[in-house]
């Protein structure tokens, strides 16, 4: 009796410790606003999505000239210092063309995964596979130039239709930096997609080790809104 009350006790601790590490987590979760996007004037939609080797409402220089980040999120347990896209949550249209603007001030990190260095899921004015990076054209990156990648995954469903979407994000290289380490010149990677015909519900990631700890895959990386968010089709 005794050994069976220890073992549930053992059981009933470490539930409460799971339990208390996902609270934790979810109150460190950063969840601004929803991205929709704006009518693009072939048609469809454009959604824009910056990229920050840290929080850039802590970068006094960077806000004078880009004013929608001057305030920092609400969440008091926001990490201003890990690396982060702009906008986590994002909501588009079923059966609608998106143009995606990925601006990216991060520099350059080693890609564990080669997989991620070719486009797959998108196109560029009508090429497959492919993304416009910095003017250029390209169906294939450089592994020594990605920052991080977006993709766009959903655990396999008969409830909502297929969707991926996996795109290698180049890294900005520019040495001319503000006072904070912000670069002059970020990179910019286009592509378009598709959505589904149907509603569904997806989650998006950066595969790109750029976090702490774990081989790069713990803080921004594991915590939901950093390097990873939603991506609703209604």
């Amino acid at each position: 009796m005794r050994r069976y009350l220890g073992g549930l006790t053992f059981v009933v601790i470490v539930g409460l410790i799971v339990v208390g590490v996902a609270v934790l987590l979810n109150r460190a979760a950063r969840l601004p606003g929803a991205v929709t996007g704006s009518p693009a004037a072939s048609g469809g939609i454009t959604v824009h999505e910056d990229v920050f080797p840290f929080a850039p409402c802590s970068d006094p220089d960077f806000v004078k000239t880009h004013p929608r980040y001057t305030t920092c999120g609400s969440n008091s347990l926001e990490n201003v210092n890990w690396v982060t896209y702009s906008d986590p949550i994002i909501k588009l249209p079923r059966n609608t063309m998106v143009t995606m603007v990925i601006t990216n001030y991060d520099s350059p990190t080693n890609l564990v995964n080669n997989y991620f260095l070719k486009p797959s899921g998108v196109s560029y004015n009508g090429q497959q596979d492919a993304v416009n990076v910095d003017g250029k054209v390209v169906t294939s990156e450089d592994p020594n130039a990605i920052s991080h990648t977006f993709v766009i995954h959903s655990i396999v469903s008969s409830s909502q239709p297929w969707f991926y979407v996996a795109v290698p994000v180049a890294g900005s290289t520019d040495t001319n930096t503000d006072a904070a380490g912000m670069p002059n010149k970020p990179a910019v990677t286009t592509f378009s997609f598709m959505t589904p015909s149907q509603p569904g519900e997806y989650v998006w990631q950066c595969f790109v080790p750029c976090g702490s700890s774990f081989n790069g895959f713990g803080g921004p990386m594991s915590t939901k809104g950093y390097m990873s968010g939603t991506v609703s089709v209604a």
